[in-house]
């Protein structure tokens, strides 16, 4: 690099005994000689210097333009927790008769958790459903009085009101009897809750409750988490938001599982952001399929939000600009020659701009924002850097 400054340093010693040159020729005193032409001969014989002695770039102060992938990830943070989980209540008041399950224990869909003590249940069930059958009975007869009463009436035999209250009879007890059905249906319920089931494929997290104790109606009994699929949320800042949508990767390291990386997946978005943080919760997904995670890991994410596999960019500091346009000094035969370019889209936090059209691939251009450095300067490479 020392070696660089130095040819330019002595570049400029060049010039400037170049423009000494330039007025001493052009100096009348000095001879007959056309003014112009002993210009011309100078800046002519400035040139062949220059190529002669062309500027020196480091390696460092040149790219070979080539695509690459580009990816741009939003970085986040958050805990684990089970996409599926049921906290169970009971549905009916009394005493818990049985409690086979405790917390960690694997459960299936359909498995007895618990029992309620259904003896009292068993006697109300016993008593709606004879009084159902009472009223079934007087609705029979009833409607057996209504039959007569209307072939009476077809013989003029028996008054208006007879019939209008025997057609009461029958509308009054057919509505006892759907009434007493209903608290029948209510009580075969109330049995079958007694029993509590797994809903699904599950663990038991918690027990908040004992065999032989009394609970309410609505009371907390356990809680069943489905542990196949796990949901990580995180926050996200407002003003990276809007680049996050479902469905996109993230990629998940977990705390004390170092070096391992677990991919998911953009599952939900909250529409709102949080009053006090403004961060808005994103919840990923990922699947358990090993069985090593646990509800309240903590993990780093980071979601990629944008990637292509063949982006054409060059640092951001090697594009200039003029009255024409944007551009960059292109190394060509020995020269920099000025390559107009279209920009594109900004990577790496607008560190590298991406090149729409103007480059291909193995172009090689400057990427010092040095002055000195113009169109049609010659110039060359130290490849030892």
């Amino acid at each position: 690099m020392a070696n660089t400054w130095i040819m330019r340093l002595a570049h400029a010693g060049m010039l400037f005994g170049g423009c000494t040159l330039v007025i001493i020729l052009i100096n009348p005193n000095r001879g007959t000689v056309d003014a112009n032409a002993r210009v011309k001969e100078t800046v002519a014989a400035a040139s062949a210097v220059q190529v002669s002695n062309p500027l020196e770039l480091a390696l460092a102060e040149v790219t070979s333009v080539k695509p690459v992938p580009m990816v741009e990830r939003v970085r986040v943070s958050g805990d684990l927790q089970p996409v599926n989980r049921v906290v169970m209540r009971a549905k009916i008041a009394g005493k818990i008769l049985s409690l086979d399950v405790r917390e960690g224990e694997q459960v299936s869909p359909g498995d007895v958790l618990m029992r309620f003590e259904t003896h009292d249940l068993r006697s109300t069930l016993l008593q709606r459903e004879s009084d159902r059958d009472a009223a079934e009975a007087e609705l029979v007869l009833a409607e057996q009085a209504l039959n007569r009463i209307e072939q009476l009436s077809a013989k003029n035999a028996t008054s208006k009101e007879q019939l209008e209250k025997a057609k009461s009879d029958v509308a009054s007890n057919t509505s006892k009897v759907q009434s007493l059905s209903a608290q029948v249906d209510i009580a075969k319920v109330a049995l079958r809750d007694a029993e509590i089931l797994a809903p699904f494929d599950g663990i038991i997290a918690t027990r908040a409750v004992e065999a032989g104790s009394r609970v309410s109606a609505d009371a907390e009994l356990l809680t069943v988490v489905d542990t196949s699929i796990f949901e990580a949320k995180v926050l996200v800042s407002t003003r990276d938001i809007g680049r996050v949508s479902v469905g996109q990767i993230a990629e998940l390291q977990i705390d004390g599982m170092d070096g391992q990386m677990f991919k998911g997946t953009v599952g939900r978005i909250n529409p709102v952001a949080d009053a006090g943080t403004r961060f808005v919760p994103v919840y990923l997904r990922l699947p358990n399929h090993d069985g090593k995670l646990w509800g309240g890991m903590f993990v780093s994410s980071s979601i990629r939000v944008r990637e292509k596999n063949d982006a054409l960019v060059v640092p951001a500091v090697s594009l200039r600009k003029d009255n024409a346009g944007d551009y960059v000094l292109k190394l060509q035969t020995g020269h920099l020659r000025r390559q107009s370019v279209t920009v594109g889209q900004s990577w790496s936090d607008g560190n590298l701009v991406e090149i729409a059209a103007g480059l291909k691939d193995g172009d090689v251009i400057v990427t010092a924002p040095l002055p000195e450095l113009l169109p049609d300067v010659a110039v060359t490479v130290n490849k030892a850097g």
